[in-house]
């Protein structure tokens, strides 16, 4: 996210954005040059950081040509095989007679490229490169090219989506981030499922002496288990009175009290509308929050609260995230209504619910 924020300002400054600061770096910091051919050395931390993420950014920003005159024949990206300097060096272009600031409408010539036949024989990617004609009446303008070739409007979101790393949806995707979940528990949950909480069986780990107080890894709960993923979720006996006091709300009055089976009963259900479905990942999102919450309460302080309490607590987190939502009138919702004790003006008619 940060590089794509960054490549905003590498943006304002290829296109010349009307701002001081564009201006005074063009007069101060590029110069003459290409933004795409300044080297990274003896440069501020802040301007080193707009120049290293150039090989990030470079091959989706592209020139759509015009008359060719603003578009520098090496550098920019104006073909599918650009930048020309990636093969071609400064020696060979001094060589033929170009200039390194040279732009697309120098080397063409009435629809022909005037570079020389040696070169065609000596980069053979030359001759796939199509004879373009140039629109005197137009100007050369700058498009983001998106991963999958599309040309798009610039913006930070565009950006971040083609720079990120990409990978196929896991299948608990749903199961954590969804329309109606609680932010700060759905960010929670992820950490959990893929096993990032800093339990002390995972930092135990870190210690390369292997003299590790014993003592330290009992679950801070129940004092007669591990500190661990799977103890806390809900297999400590705290974490099981509290799992067993809120998991009819949820739904699932049949899971047995281990995340593995809680987890997998979620993914099952994780793409699915139904209000049931919903609440459940409410429920168990906050159930786990509120559990390691505790965990961390009684580990760095001396206050405890009992598990009725939290199942409390829990229940009626989830109920105020209900309150802002709606529901179409049905059966299933009347009987949710009743059971969390909320008022019927949440039910709506039309098929808009929330």
């Amino acid at each position: 996210m940060n590089n794509a924020l960054m490549a905003a300002h590498i943006w304002s400054l290829l296109t010349r954005r009307e701002s001081l600061w564009v201006k005074w770096m063009h007069a101060y910091r590029i110069r003459d040059r290409n933004f795409w051919d300044i080297p990274l050395r003896n440069v501020t931390w802040s301007w080193r950081k707009l120049l290293t993420i150039r090989p990030i950014v470079q091959h989706h920003i592209w020139t759509k040509l015009g008359d060719g005159t603003l578009t520098s024949a090496w550098f920019d990206k104006w073909d599918e095989f650009c930048p020309l300097s990636s093969f071609i060096t400064p020696r060979v272009i001094a060589n033929a007679g170009f200039r390194m600031t040279s732009k697309v409408a120098d080397m063409c010539d009435h629809g022909m490229w005037v570079w020389p036949n040696e070169w065609v024989n000596r980069y053979p990617v030359l001759q796939n490169m199509h004879n373009i004609v140039l629109n005197p009446l137009s100007k050369d303008r700058l498009v983001w090219r998106s991963r999958s070739g599309k040309e798009t409007e610039y913006s930070a979101s565009i950006v971040w989506d083609d720079i990120r790393s990409v990978q196929n949806e896991v299948p608990w995707a749903d199961m954590v981030w969804f329309p109606q979940s609680i932010p700060r528990h759905s960010f929670f949950m992820w950490l959990l499922v893929n096993k990032k909480l800093k339990t002390q069986d995972i930092m135990c780990r870190w210690y390369t002496s292997g003299n590790t107080n014993f003592n330290l890894l009992c679950c801070s709960l129940c004092t007669s288990g591990p500190d661990s993923h799977k103890h806390l979720f809900f297999e400590c006996f705290y974490g099981t009175q509290v799992w067993n006091g809120v998991k009819g709300r949820a739904g699932m009055e049949t899971v047995r009290n281990t995340w593995d089976s809680i987890s997998d009963h979620l993914v099952r259900f994780a793409k699915s509308k139904n209000e049931k479905h919903v609440i459940g990942k409410l429920v168990v999102g906050a159930a786990a929050y509120f559990v390691w919450q505790e965990r961390n309460l009684r580990l760095f302080s001396t206050k405890k609260r009992s598990a009725d309490r939290l199942v409390e607590v829990i229940l009626a987190t989830v109920r105020m995230k209900l309150h802002t939502m709606r529901f179409k009138r049905t059966s299933q919702v009347e009987r949710i209504l009743q059971d969390w004790s909320l008022p019927r003006g949440l039910l709506i008619e039309d098929d808009d619910c929330g």
